[in-house]
């Protein structure tokens, strides 16, 4: 019998603008997702969907314009006294979130660089986390800034925990990033776009790295990219997300071999494969993501859907449940709808992927 799932992560409804001189931006408009202990969950979607945000609300990291409409985001977790005890991260103070950053919940973003002090050694940036919530000192500490280096697969770490972010490449400062975020083995970490800066040979060994630290430490993902590739590689879970809402999740499999919302299908399509002719022109959505400033009425992705129905530019579609773990939200999915087939192409190119044993994770 399966081990019984525990969620670590609860976000209802969250709804999140920020203020411009032009009004309102609505940058995220009612998201809802779970995350489980040991478990990655990604979250694609073109740049300005709303994925960083949503992320960023996790770890409390806010900014002066921003407005929390609604939502909740109840995490889970182990205090120090050994009990279980489940908060609401949209409602807590700075110094209670403070005590869970990097303690329980940790994240890794796009540039290490700018992630880095350049003024500060490694050792020293690696140990300023963990002097935060442990008493670590001396020796102890030294030791486990040189324990980290080693898990995250950074050789001759007593030489590296004497260098400075520049002295390193690309790889290895993110390697570092990696391994503060780990310091204090939190229960979710969260990778935003960590590969982007990276070449991709330097971003294929990343990706290995987390995929294994997850399994080896049993550490929950959530992982953020518009990169379909990477998903495939790193995911147990899809939230496929356009204009601030989630429009269709799944797992992995579901996804990429039985996608039902037309935004996926275009994404899905759009992605580059060695399979792909030379003579065929990769597929490219048509036009442009919507204005957040202005209200969206019924589907936001109606005017770039070459499938919309007439409900769509009127109603909001609600979710249609495709089967226990995938649904998504578009009215092709209602009985009432037409009979809507996914292109031929990206038929063509799931097909491809089941023959070679499936790129999905």
């Amino acid at each position: 019998m399966a081990a019984e799932r525990k969620r670590i992560l609860k976000i209802r409804d969250l709804r999140i603008s920020f203020k411009t001189a032009n009004g309102l931006v609505h940058a995220v408009r009612g998201v809802d997702l779970d995350v489980y202990r040991g478990e990655t969950v990604a979250i694609v979607g073109e740049s300005g969907s709303g994925k960083s945000v949503t992320a960023k609300q996790v770890m409390g990291i806010r900014t002066r314009n921003e407005v929390v409409e609604a939502g909740s985001a109840e995490f889970t977790f182990v205090a120090s006294d050994g009990l279980t005890r489940t908060v609401d991260l949209m409602r807590l103070t700075d110094k209670q979130m403070s005590l869970l950053k990097g303690n329980h919940i940790a994240m890794v973003f796009q540039d290490p660089l700018t992630s880095l002090d350049p003024t500060m050694t490694i050792e020293r940036q690696l140990a300023e986390g963990i002097r935060e919530h442990t008493d670590f000192a001396g020796a102890k500490l030294h030791a486990r800034c040189v324990e980290l280096l080693e898990l995250v697969g950074i050789t001759d770490p007593e030489a590296r925990l004497r260098s400075y972010p520049h002295q390193l490449s690309g790889g290895m400062r993110q390697r570092v990033v990696i391994a503060i975020a780990l310091s204090c083995n939190p229960d979710l970490l969260i990778c935003d776009e960590p590969t982007t800066a990276l070449d991709v040979t330097i971003q294929a060994r990343i990706l290995d790295l987390i995929i294994e630290l997850q399994r080896k430490l049993g550490i929950s993902v959530i992982f953020i990219t518009h990169n379909l590739g990477v998903v495939a590689k790193v995911a147990d879970y899809v939230n496929v997300m356009y204009a601030g809402k989630i429009v269709e999740a799944g797992t992995t499999e579901d996804v990429f071999f039985d996608p039902r919302h037309p935004y996926t299908w275009g994404l899905l399509s759009s992605m580059p494969s060695v399979s792909v002719s030379r003579e065929e022109r990769l597929f490219t959505i048509k036009g442009n993501p919507p204005n957040m400033l202005n209200e969206i009425v019924g589907d936001a992705f109606a005017p770039r859907n070459p499938f919309a129905l007439e409900i769509d530019f009127v109603k909001e579609p609600p979710r249609f449940e495709v089967n226990d773990h995938h649904w998504a939200a578009t009215w092709l999915l209602d009985p009432r709808a037409p009979k809507v087939e996914m292109p031929a192409q990206l038929r063509s190119r799931i097909a491809q992927m089941r023959q070679d044993g499936g790129e999905a994770r």
